[in-house]
């Protein structure tokens, strides 16, 4: 039973984060909160693992059936997540320098952190198309055992913590660098961001495109 449960936490932890890749969304969030102070930031951080617990579980056990009933097909959840980040990343190519931010300084309170901590950080920067794509194939595809469900179980929480603690501490690399390297750095992520929401809408459009081509 525990080789069982072992992999399946494998599976499904090898599955998710290379898809959520929470490394990478951690640079782009640091970048998006860099006016933050670091109470806030953490405040932001823990609801975002929250909410990306919420949504992995509810894809992990019924999100084939939300999509089944709403009609929506995989590829166009990938082509809206796609349009979603890449404005994200235009958003955040175009944002003002952290020492402009700094000068600002504007103090948002926590509703309005609470509603950025589930749009754009959570959805779709962090559990985007591709981690629900994958939560919802997993879901479906393992056996509905009690070892397979609980190492499904535990690899998502490994996942969410992981997704915490990149988020917690993404502002230490913008230390190490400085004002001017963590600038450059969040024009290059900003950038990737928006060629990684082409990308994600290009496999949505492809997808649709195959499937309108055998129904012709």
């Amino acid at each position: 039973m525990f080789s069982i449960f072992l992999s399946a936490f494998v599976l499904a932890l090898s599955t998710l984060l290379p898809v959520i890749n929470p490394f990478s969304g951690a640079m782009f969030f640091c970048t998006m909160t860099s006016n933050l102070t670091d109470e806030d930031r953490q405040f932001v951080a823990k609801r975002i693992a929250i909410y990306s617990l919420v949504i992995l579980l509810v894809c992990l056990s019924v999100g084939h059936l939300i999509l089944n009933f709403f009609g929506i097909s995989v590829g166009a959840l990938r082509m809206a997540g796609g349009a979603v980040l890449f404005m994200a990343g235009w958003t955040a190519l175009n944002a003002p320098s952290t020492e402009e931010m700094n000068k600002e300084g504007p103090t948002l309170s926590r509703t309005k952190l609470k509603s950025m901590a589930f749009y754009p950080f959570t959805l779709p920067l962090t559990t985007g198309p591709g981690g629900i794509a994958v939560a919802v194939a997993l879901g479906t595809s393992l056996p509905l055992d009690t070892p397979h469900i609980a190492g499904v179980v535990a690899a998502t929480l490994a996942t969410v913590v992981t997704i915490w603690g990149c988020y917690r501490y993404a502002d230490r690399v913008n230390r190490a660098v400085g004002a001017a390297g963590a600038d450059a750095l969040a024009r290059l992520l900003a950038f990737v961001l928006i060629c990684l929401g082409v990308s994600i809408a290009w496999q949505g459009f492809s997808e649709l495109w195959i499937n309108l081509q055998h129904q012709i």
